[in-house]
C-alpha cells in the first residue's frame, strides 16, 4: 500500500491536465505509456537488488557499492532533493486545491499548516505514517476506480446529456502541439509516477521484504495501465486540451482537477465537492510519502558518511528527527507564493522533480546492471534472487538511454521562445547534478569498482530460501481455493494491497 500511495498524488489528480493542455489526449496517453515502460523495469530491478540485500535508503547503498562512491552520493543527495521538492510542489499545490472552494486565505498560509500537519504526523514514526498512508491509499484506489466508471459513463452520453465519445480528439485534435508536446509531457508524465521506487526505501523497515516486496513489484504493471493509461485516457475523451481551467502558468483562470471536471460535465456537481475532498487528502499524502522517504534517504547518506553524522540520529520512536527537520525546512519554499505566482512556482517544484526522477532512475539501471553482472562474474546463481528482473540487461539499458535522451529532450521547446519556468525546472537540476558529481569525485578521488570486486554480501538477507519459496507456494496455493468469485476477490485484494 505504500508503494502504491507513493505512486498516486497530485501528479495524477492536477498535473495531468497541464500533460493533457501540452501535449493533447493521444500525446498525453504516448507520454505516459512510454514513462510507465520505464517504470516497469526500474521497479523490477529495484526490487531484485532490495529483496536481495534489504537496506532502508537502498539505492544510495546500491549505487555506491555497484558502481561508484562518487556516483552513488550523487544518485542519493539527487533523491533526497527531488523528494523533498514533491513535498514542497505538493504543499504547492494544496493551495491550488483549495480554490476551487475559496479564494480568500491566502496561499502561504494553506501551506504552512498542511506542512505542520504532516510532520507531526513523520514525529510519530514509522507505525503512524504507515497507518495513515494505508486509509490514504484505500481512498485514492477508490477514487481512481469511480473516476474511470463515472467517465466512461459521462463519454457515453448516460449521465451528463452530451455524449463525447472520441468528439475531443477530432476538434480541437489529438495532439496540442505534435511530437513536441508528447516530449514536453514527460517530464509531467515521471513526477506523476514518481513513488513506485519507494518499496526499495522501506524494504529495510517491513517484516519480510523477501515475500513482501515481491509482492508489491508484480502488480506494478497493473497499477500502471489501470491508474494512470485509464484515468488519462477517460479525461482526454471528456476535456479538450484547450480547456482553460487545465494547469498553466499563466494565471489566467483558477486551476482545476481534471478529476473534478469530469464529475462536473456529468451534471454531478455535489461529487464533483467531494472528489476534490479526495483529491486534498491525495495531495496530502504524496506530500506525507515524500517527507518520509526524503527524511530516510538523508539518514542513509549520513550513515554511509556522505552526510553530516547526527543527521543519522533516529529517535525512540524511530524517527530520524535530525534530517527530517532538515526536509521540512526545504518545504519552506512554498511561502514564496506569497511574492512568486503559485503556479509558475508549482510547475518550477514539479519539472525539477520530475528531472530529478530520471536521473534516480536511470541510476538505478545502471546499479542493476553492475549487479547482474558481478553476479554471473562471480559464479552466482540466480535462484539466489527471491525475484528475478525479466529481460536483462535490454530493460536497464533501455531505462539508462531513455532516462538520459529525454532528460535532454524535454526542455527543447523552452529555448523558443525563452521561458524562464520551463528553462529553470527542466535544466536546473541536471547542472546542479553534474557539479555535484565532479565535485564528490574531485573530493573522494573514487573510481568504478572493479566487476570482480562488487560486494554481494554485505547486508544480504539471512532468512532461508527454501522457506521464503514454501511460504510463497502456500500462498499461490491459498488463492487458487475455492468457489470462482473468491478467487477473484482475493486476487483483487492482493493487487491492490
Amino acid at each position: 500500500m505504500i508503494s502504491l500511495g507513493g505512486v498516486i498524488g497530485q501528479g495524477l489528480f492536477l498535473s495531468a491536465g497541464g500533460n493533457l493542455a501540452a501535449a493533447g489526449p493521444a500525446g498525453a496517453l504516448i507520454a505516459y505509456a512510454i514513462i510507465g515502460f520505464i517504470v516497469f523495469w526500474v521497479t523490477y530491478s529495484l526490487g531484485e537488488m532490495a529483496t536481495y540485500i534489504p537496506v532502508s535508503g537502498s539505492f544510495t547503498v546500491f549505487c555506491r557499492r555497484f558502481v561508484d562512491e562518487s556516483f552513488g552520493a550523487t544518485i542519493g543527495y539527487n533523491y533526497w532533493a527531488c523528494w523533498a521538492i514533491i513535498v514542497a510542489s505538493e504543499l504547492t499545490a494544496l493551495p491550488l486545491v483549495m480554490e476551487f472552494w475559496t479564494q480568500k486565505v491566502p496561499s502561504w498560509a494553506w501551506s504552512g499548516i498542511w506542512l505542520l500537519i504532516i510532520f507531526v504526523l513523520n514525529m510519530c514514526g514509522a507505525r503512524s505514517y504507515g497507518e495513515a498512508e494505508y486509509w490514504f491509499s484505500l481512498i485514492k484506489i477508490l477514487a481512481v476506480l469511480i473516476f474511470i466508471i463515472v467517465g466512461c459513463i459521462t463519454s457515453g452520453g448516460h449521465i451528463g446529456g452530451e455524449v463525447y465519445g472520441f468528439k475531443y480528439w477530432k476538434d480541437p485534435g489529438a495532439f496540442s502541439n505534435g511530437a513536441l508536446g508528447v516530449v514536453n509531457a514527460f517530464v509531467l508524465a515521471s513526477f506523476s509516477m514518481q513513488g513506485t521506487e519507494i518499496i526499495g526505501i522501506t524494504a529495510g523497515e517491513c517484516d519480510n521484504p523477501r515475500k513482501q516486496v515481491p509482492r508489491a513489484i508484480r502488480n506494478v504493471f497493473w497499477r500502471i495501465i489501470i491508474f494512470y493509461l485509464g484515468s488519462v485516457f477517460v479525461m482526454g475523451m471528456i476535456i479538450p486540451w484547450n480547456d482553460p481551467r487545465n494547469l498553466n502558468t499563466d494565471g489566467g483562470s483558477v486551476t482545476v482537477s481534471p478529476f473534478t471536471i469530469v464529475f462536473e460535465k456529468g451534471g454531478l456537481k455535489v461529487v464533483a465537492d467531494i472528489m476534490n475532498a479526495v483529491i486534498l487528502i491525495t495531495v496530502l499524502s504524496c506530500a506525507n510519502s515524500g517527507m518520509y522517504v526524503s527524511s530516510r534517504m538523508l539518514c542513509a547518506l549520513a550513515n554511509e558518511g556522505i552526510a553530516y553524522h547526527k543527521l543519522a540520529y533516529i529517535s525512540k520512536r524511530g524517527v530520524p528527527t535530525y534530517a527530517l527537520v532538515c526536509t521540512a525546512l526545504v518545504s519552506l519554499v512554498t511561502f514564496a507564493t506569497s511574492f512568486i505566482p503559485g503556479k509558475a512556482l508549482f510547475v518550477v517544484l514539479t519539472k525539477l522533480s520530475g528531472v530529478a526522477g530520471f536521473v534516480t532512475w536511470g541510476g538505478i539501471c545502471c546499479a542493476h546492471y553492475r549487479f547482474r553482472k558481478a553476479f554471473k562474474r562471480q559464479n552466482r546463481n540466480l535462484s539466489e534472487l527471491p525475484i528475478v528482473a525479466p529481460c536483462y540487461p535490454f530493460g536497464d539499458l533501455f531505462g539508462m538511454v531513455a532516462c538520459i535522451v529525454i532528460s535532454l529532450m524535454a526542455g527543447y521547446s523552452y529555448f523558443v521562445p525563452p521561458s524562464a519556468v520551463g528553462l529553470i525546472g527542466n535544466y536546473a537540476g541536471l547542472v546542479l547534478c553534474v557539479i555535484g558529481f565532479i565535485v564528490t569525485k574531485l573530493w573522494t578521488k573514487s573510481k568504478m569498482i572493479p566487476i570482480d570486486e562488487i560486494d554481494l554480501d554485505t547486508g544480504r538477507s539471512e532468512l532461508s530460501m527454501g522457506l521464503d519459496h514454501l511460504e510463497e507456494k502456500d500462498d499461490q496455493e491459498e488463492e487458487v481455493k475455492g468457489p470462482l468469485y473468491k478467487r477473484i476477490f482475493k486476487r483483487l485484494i492482493i493487487i491492490f494491497t
